[in-house]
């Protein structure tokens, strides 16, 4: 859930599906099942809350919070991600939107199929599958690096959008997969979607891998959850009193990047290339949200020398 409908479903924290997730005063989910606060009505799924509101003649706050709740926050900045030049060329009104949702985005960082999504994103407020090149992206790489360099690479949280959790960069070694995301003429299936998320989850670069660079763990993980590791990237807590969230990761002033929602904060980190070579391939972005079931998706066209 987004921050515009906070007022209605504000999640507070979100834990593992067998843990409490509080959401407002309005609502509690614990076990899997939702109790409206109050009241001894237990629901089986989040669909089950709009029937209930529905039934209590509150449909119209529902589909305000629905409607907000598809409002992304965040997305690829350096390199030029797919996402980033569409809103350059005046097509992606909300670069920020690109959202898989609704899934299992915390502890399991792996977990959620990407659909429609893919490995690159899509945005359904303008239909923009950035899975398929354009006039606009993908027809060229927007930058050009050495194979086993350290380089790097940002991306842009809104500040009405910052759910926290973890992100991590990826590379895909297998031209024949990113081959079908380079075709202007194409637009991938849904289970090649899929192939390619898990080449590119195979092809995790690890904060470990950049001598001397922090690779904590996240202050929202515990031991033994799936989260519990550091060759991804954390945000900071989410309820950390000092830097918070994404945002506090470079603590850079507002709109620091591009958002059309409250504008945006950059957040920044190195990763080191494999040696690995590619006239045209893809460097994909994934942020899996702690707060929301949530994840974004984005990608950049790069050659690797």
């Amino acid at each position: 859930m987004s921050a515009p409908c906070s007022g209605m479903f504000r999640v507070r924290r979100a834990l593992s599906r067998n843990d409490v997730d509080r959401m407002s005063s309005h609502v509690y989910i614990l076990d899997n099942r939702t109790r409206m606060k109050g009241t001894g009505y237990y629901l089986s799924s989040f669909l089950r809350i709009k029937q209930f509101i529905k039934m209590k003649a509150f449909a119209p706050l529902l589909s305000l919070g629905l409607a907000t709740s598809v409002a992304g926050h965040g997305y690829m900045y350096i390199p030029s991600s797919r996402t980033r030049l569409g809103n350059e060329a005046g097509v992606d009104s909300c670069p920020e939107c690109a959202i898989l949702e609704p899934v299992s985005s915390w502890p399991d960082l792996d977990a959620a199929a990407v659909g429609r999504s893919g490995p690159c994103g899509y945005n359904a407020r303008d239909g923009i599958d950035y899975n398929q090149p354009t006039t606009n992206w993908g027809s060229d790489a927007v930058q050009t690096y050495s194979a086993g360099e350290e380089i790097e690479v940002q991306w842009c949280v809104d500040h009405n959008g910052d759910h926290g959790g973890m992100f991590t960069y990826r590379i895909c070694q297998d031209q024949t997969i990113v081959d079908k995301f380079l075709d202007p003429d194409y637009l991938p299936t849904e289970d090649e979607k899929q192939a390619a998320e898990d080449c590119f989850d195979a092809g995790l670069l690890p904060c470990t891998d950049v001598s001397g660079q922090e690779c904590g763990y996240s202050a929202d993980c515990s031991e033994g959850q799936a989260c519990w590791r550091n060759d991804w990237f954390t945000c900071n807590g989410f309820e950390a009193s000092d830097r918070p969230k994404c945002q506090g990761v470079d603590n850079a002033e507002l709109n620091s990047c591009y958002t059309s929602i409250a504008g945006g904060y950059t957040v920044t980190k190195k990763v080191k290339l494999p040696e690995y070579t590619s006239n045209h391939t893809l460097i994909s972005f994934k942020w899996n949200s702690f707060q929301t079931g949530q994840i974004y998706l984005s990608c950049a066209d790069i050659a690797i020398q």
